[in-house]
């Protein structure tokens, strides 16, 4: 019966990748199922339009744990048991998701991913997935060509932060569309009141985007975590974001706005502390803490958000089963192992194939009203090519390197004050 299933499986994979390659600059061949490209078969499947393969950003996307040459890195045994999952959540569907079917699903317009570390991976993720999708002799550009909004929008992103993650967006061939990570861990600077200084969103909608965008948005881990529970800085910040993009959503001059719900924390309690000192990551059961605490992280997104209009992407049932998915200690920075981050390729490769599909369910979508001359300044954006102006790469080495070069392995901390570890 076993050959009954992949057979089907294998021919529906062929099917959809031909399909998406038929007006992609790049080409993928010799795709098993066993390997996805979006599980880093990209690498070597390519086959016409590829980057070069010599470049530093296909090393690292090379996803080799052995070679050290970029932060958390799945070991070769804790990527079977990601794939199953993947597999059953996607119904197979993810054994055919090609780069291509990103590229068109973004078309000409940008996709902003906003939040916190774990947006960070999902953005290593992005990058290596669509690695033959941008120009590795261009690099990462600055979210503007203007030197002082792209500051401004680095300074108001990370308030209260000590890592300078400036924005940087990746250019996509064969057209205008770009995938920008705008690093913004506290969600208390998302939407400032009236009077303040513009927020990350307000910032954005005032200065870089286009209604036409996407804002994928995941915030959390800063508010809450295991054994303290949730600030209610968390609520807040939901309402604010709701709110807001309620309106600007129904104006028309807010891109659509997704949310992505927190992931799962394997970090163990010790009482009130949190104790980095386990050997190995632990499942949820075993990890002292009260379980409650994530699955509000998620109620309160669908709740609060949800009665704003504002569309909830949940992983977080996903993430609690991957104790064994998280970054070792070779992987990590800090040179301890890492129960807060996701290695690569595990749950940012699922969001990447959820946040694709949900931008593909807006397309069918009619666009929030916009007036005339809302119309013409879209038209008008959508129209001009994008400068990119280079900026530093954004290629943090693993503690396995030996070569820790300029990174910064001091730790951050929470709305509790408790400390967590950098990616």
């Amino acid at each position: 019966m076993a050959g009954v299933h992949v057979l089907p499986l294998a021919l529906l994979a062929c099917i959809a990748l031909r399909l998406a390659s038929a007006t992609c600059p790049v080409t993928y061949s010799d795709v098993s199922p066993a390997e996805p490209l979006i599980y880093g078969s990209n690498y070597h499947s390519c086959s016409s339009g590829c980057e070069p393969r010599d470049s530093i950003w296909s090393q690292v996307c090379k996803l080799e744990p052995s070679s050290y040459s970029i932060w958390g890195v799945c070991e070769q045994w804790q990527r079977p048991r990601a794939l199953d999952i993947a597999n059953q959540l996607s119904s197979g569907a993810i054994a055919s998701f090609s780069p291509c079917e990103l590229h068109q699903a973004v078309g000409n317009r940008t996709l902003w991913i906003i939040g916190d570390s774990h947006v960070k991976g999902l953005y290593y993720t992005l990058r290596c997935f669509m690695m033959d999708l941008w120009e590795h002799a261009q690099g990462e550009c600055a979210a503007s060509s203007d030197a002082a909004l792209q500051t401004q929008l680095e300074l108001t992103s990370l308030q209260g932060h000590p890592y300078n993650t400036p924005p940087r967006c990746l250019h996509l061939k064969g057209g205008n569309g770009r995938i920008c990570l705008v690093h913004s861990p506290i969600g208390n600077y998302l939407v400032t009141e009236e009077g303040k200084e513009p927020g990350t969103l307000q910032l954005l909608q005032q200065h870089f985007t286009s209604p036409e965008d996407i804002i994928y948005i995941s915030i959390g881990r800063w508010h809450a975590n295991n054994c303290l529970g949730i600030h209610p800085s968390y609520a807040a910040t939901l309402e604010a974001v709701g709110s807001y993009v309620q309106g600007g959503v129904a104006q028309g001059s807010l891109p659509q706005v997704l949310w992505g719900v927190a992931p799962h924390d394997h970090t163990k309690c010790q009482g009130s502390e949190l104790d980095f000192a386990v050997p190995a990551c632990l499942p949820a059961s075993e990890g002292g803490y009260n379980l409650s605490v994530s699955y509000e992280l998620a109620e309160l997104a669908h709740s609060i958000l949800g009665r704003h209009g504002v569309p909830v992407l949940d992983s977080y049932n996903t993430s609690l089963q991957l104790h064994d998915g998280h970054v070792t200690l070779p992987q990590s920075i800090a040179g301890i192992i890492d129960c807060l981050h996701f290695c690569r390729p595990s749950l940012g490769e699922i969001d990447a194939w959820k946040i694709t599909q949900a931008i593909k369910a807006l397309a069918g979508q009619p666009p929030a009203a916009a007036d005339k001359q809302q119309q013409q300044q879209q038209q008008q954006q959508q129209g001009v090519p994008h400068v990119c102006v280079a900026i530093e790469p954004l290629l943090p080495l693993p503690y396995g390197s030996g070569d820790r070069g300029s990174f910064r392995a001091d730790w951050a901390y929470d709305a509790w004050g408790s400390p967590y570890l950098p990616n």
